[in-house]
């Protein structure tokens, strides 16, 4: 694969092949419940970033199992006396069987989240955030 190429690539091991080439990792960019999303990212020739993904669609089973054990986890804090709202599809990264702890869990998880990415935007950290919900995503209904 050519360092020049970015956007998406035909296959996981097409990616993981191209990241061994550049000396970069492949790591998960996004995943729901319907698919996995992997990424590699290094720098171009000319200094900027190639970004190669892959977006791997799960199969309807196991997709709709996954939607089942998502959970919506909803976060506020405060910033200067406004309102910072947060709202992360979290599903549980151990497989509980009690519901209580899998809401504890992914609420640790999107409080995790919320702050690797939005902490140099909006100050976000876990010690500030403040869980206002959790629910199922399969039950989830925007207000």
């Amino acid at each position: 694969m050519n360092a020049d190429a970015c956007g998406p690539i035909a296959g996981r091991d097409t990616l993981t092949e191209w990241a061994r080439e550049q000396g970069v990792r492949v790591r998960v960019a996004c995943e729901d419940w319907e698919s996995i999303t992997y990424e590699a990212v290094s720098p171009g020739p000319d200094g900027t970033a190639v970004v190669q993904r892959y977006r791997c669609m799960l199969p309807p089973a196991m997709a709709l199992r996954r939607l089942r054990l998502t959970y919506i986890v909803g976060l506020w804090h405060d910033v200067g006396g406004a309102v910072c709202n947060h709202v992360r599809r979290v599903v549980p990264p151990v497989l509980s069987s009690a519901d209580e702890a899998a809401r504890h869990d992914v609420t640790l998880v999107a409080a995790a989240l919320v702050e690797a990415e939005r902490r140099a935007v909006c100050g976000a950290t876990v010690d500030n955030l403040t869980v206002y919900t959790v629910q199922r995503a399969q039950y989830w209904r925007p207000f």
